[in-house]
């Protein structure tokens, strides 16, 4: 059995698997979400830890004949916390990936010329969303980190090494190479905390964990009710990538939480990306590196938190699936969820959400059905974004999506993501997808499986959608698409 540890951006999850990837119980707690500004998106690292803490011990205690052989972490990347050594205390807030905050300083730094730099050691973009201005940002306005800094009391990391040092009661201090890529001060070719990447951020390297593989050992519990070793840790969306078997180069996943993530097995090789799209490690397994192409979106299921918590357009999420099934879509009313800015491809952060085309005539259920299809229609700009950049690697565009996540219960969703994509989409039988594939790497780690393809035999078919609209409806919702992103782009 191995104890899988989900620490998501808006609740801790924590699941029992069986060696043939089969999940026996679970608990899962849900932590405050903390707005102090426009823009700003924090959580309390300490109430993280206790939802893990209490999760992991309320399944251990559940299932005292089950012999756990060892403990798996995957986790929201990007998202930071800074704490003192020696008390084990935060400094501040953990920073969420969706944080806004350092808008002004990625923009002076691009201003300056520094993002090709960044783009050429770490694959990604100068943007708010990754965690290097968010530690720069924690360094500079919080009274007293300095100091601490100059004193060595001070560890800062993804949620991952705040998780691993509180279990481990300060004996490791580490990361997963997949959430130190995360960063914007990792150099992914060198596979190293690179020197020009921590200058140009004023990050001390004495302050970062040391990176491990995916698959390493990351020492022992001691803050559970029963002592465990921890084997694979690894970012969430690489994980469902492993959950979802993408082993190999070419294979692709898309997984709809509160954000969507597409991500594609590049192989060994690093492609950069022409079209706003990520490079990225995939995963470093048994000393073998494996490099992705990753789309991020920022808005998905929590566009469906805002309609039911804000709008409160439907009072149960269980009424969503009849709503839409009972609505036609209206191709002129368009809704852009930029609520926190826009993600990939367009990186835009200064853009808000929007939503045009309404008359005296719309209703509410029109609205719902163009919010939920505007995850589509992000998806479809990944799409295209990553067909562009693999012309030279693929000889076809890509032609299937392997789906999973919380939104792919919705079959509405799935076939109008087909139907906008215009490709094949293969639903994960295992909603849980991204806990199976640390689950893997935890088996893998501690030896109780050879190979990752050991692990989760499904023995359930995917469920596949097809495309069924009509490609001038298609056409003619994708213009309006196109014509709502440019105006917000373009204010």
């Amino acid at each position: 059995m191995f104890l899988i540890i989900d620490q998501g951006t808006t609740s801790t999850k924590v699941m029992l698997f069986d060696l043939n990837g089969k999940k026996v119980d679970s608990s899962q707690k849900s932590f405050e979400q903390v707005f102090p500004n426009n823009g700003w998106v924090e959580h309390n690292p300490e109430e993280i830890i206790g939802t893990v803490i209490s999760c992991c011990n309320e399944i251990i205690e559940n299932n005292p004949n089950h012999n756990i052989c060892s403990i798996g972490i995957t986790n929201q990347r990007e998202t930071v916390v800074v704490w003192d050594k020696q008390t084990g205390k935060s400094l501040y807030n953990a920073i969420v990936w969706q944080d806004r905050r350092t808008e002004s300083l990625c923009r002076d730094l691009k201003e300056k010329g520094y993002e090709e730099l960044i783009i050429n050691k770490t694959g990604l973009l100068l943007d708010p969303y990754f965690s290097s201005t968010k530690i720069s940002w924690i360094i500079n306005n919080v009274d007293g980190v300095k100091e601490s800094i100059n004193q060595d009391r001070v560890c800062a990391g993804t949620i991952d090494s705040w998780i691993i040092w509180h279990l481990t009661k300060g004996k490791v201090f580490a990361t997963d190479i997949t959430n130190a890529a995360r960063t914007n001060l990792f150099n992914i070719e060198e596979l190293k905390w690179d020197d020009d990447l921590l200058n140009l951020f004023q990050v001390n390297k004495s302050i970062l964990p040391e990176v491990l593989e995916s698959d390493a050992f990351y020492g022992q519990s001691e803050a559970l009710i029963k002592k465990l070793p921890i084997y694979g840790v690894i970012g969430d969306q690489q994980s469902a990538a492993i959950g979802q078997k993408c082993f190999n180069f070419g294979d692709i996943k898309s997984t709809y939480g509160t954000g969507c993530f597409v991500l594609l097995n590049t192989g060994k090789n690093i492609a950069y990306s022409k079209n706003g799209l990520l490079s990225t490690v995939a995963y470093k397994i048994n000393g073998e590196i494996a490099y992705a192409l990753e789309g991020s979106i920022f808005m998905a299921g929590a566009i469906i938190d805002w309609l039911k918590n804000n709008l409160q357009v439907f009072d149960n999420i269980n009424e969503l699936e009849d709503i839409l099934k009972n609505t036609s879509i209206n191709s002129e009313i368009v809704m852009v969820p930029a609520f926190t800015g826009l993600g990939a491809p367009h990186w835009q952060p200064n853009s808000r959400a929007t939503i045009s085309g309404l008359t005296r005539d719309s209703n509410k259920n029109e609205i719902i059905a163009s919010s939920v299809q505007s995850i589509s229609l992000q998806t479809y700009d990944l799409m295209n974004a990553i067909n562009e950049d693999t012309k030279k690697l693929f000889e076809n565009p890509l032609n299937s999506i392997r789906v999973d996540g919380g939104m792919t219960e919705n079959d509405w969703f799935m076939q109008n993501l087909s139907d906008i994509c215009d490709i094949k989409i293969s639903k994960s039988n295992e909603q849980e997808a991204t806990a199976l594939g640390a689950a893997s790497l935890s088996a893998l780690g501690s030896q109780e499986i050879n190979d990752l393809k050991e692990f989760n035999v499904n023995l359930y078919k995917n469920k596949e959608f097809l495309p069924q609209m009509e490609n001038q409806t298609r056409e003619e919702i994708i213009k309006n698409w196109n014509k709502a992103i440019n105006k917000i782009i373009n204010v």
